[in-house]
């Protein structure tokens, strides 16, 4: 939290599955909107459907209105396990940038709207694992036009926290714009170069 609006530390690595990954993954799809898709004139609406706020929810919106009026925001529905969660993310500093999100009431509505749509989108697979540290670890398995792609994120409660990679992740490429889920989306690994993608993966060994 900075000025009680909440912010996302984040670092994101190569990576791939380790052996013993199991079958406990979560399937997700993430679309990303238009900024115009969110309207604060009267409260908060997406895509004409105004969103139920909590009152520390209320407190957030001086924060929303920078975020979005500032270039390239993040506008990102999740959907997955029957729910869907609406992000607006800020500009980044560093590996900081303000997040906001709500849990939408009428999931099945939104998934239907968005699964017409055709708004950009990434598909993944996502393990949850604790490492020895006890930093928490989300592993995605890109499908669809990013299959074979793995990235690895930890989030942080700051940007200089020590934390020590498990043996199956590699390179930090928090720096790297084009491996953001939302470039991933309308810049799919698929449709790189093959130079590109081979330099890439070269940045990691993988194991025999």
């Amino acid at each position: 939290m900075v000025n009680n609006l909440p912010v996302e530390i984040e670092r994101k690595h190569l990576a791939h599955l380790p052996g013993n990954i199991g079958n406990d993954a979560t399937y997700i799809r993430q679309w990303y909107l238009p900024v115009e898709m969110i309207n604060i004139d009267d409260g908060l609406a997406l895509m004409g459907r105004r969103i139920p706020q909590e009152p520390h929810q209320e407190e957030w919106m001086s924060g929303i209105i920078k975020a979005i009026k500032q270039s390239d925001p993040t506008i990102r529905v999740r959907i997955s396990d029957g729910s869907a969660i609406l992000c607006i993310k800020g500009k980044t500093v560093g590996i900081e940038r303000p997040e906001f999100e709500w849990v939408l009431s009428d999931s099945s509505w939104f998934e239907q709207q968005l699964s017409t749509s055709e708004w950009p989108f990434v598909e993944k697979q996502r393990w949850r694992i604790i490492a020895e540290d006890n930093h928490v670890w989300e592993l995605d398995l890109f499908m669809g036009a990013n299959d074979g792609l793995v990235l690895a994120e930890i989030e942080l409660t700051d940007a200089n926290e020590h934390y020590t990679k498990p043996d199956w992740v590699g390179d930090d490429v928090s720096g790297d714009w084009r491996l953001s889920n939302q470039q991933l989306a309308n810049n799919p690994f698929a449709s790189w170069e093959s130079s590109m993608r081979v330099s890439l993966e070269s940045r990691f060994k993988y194991p025999d």
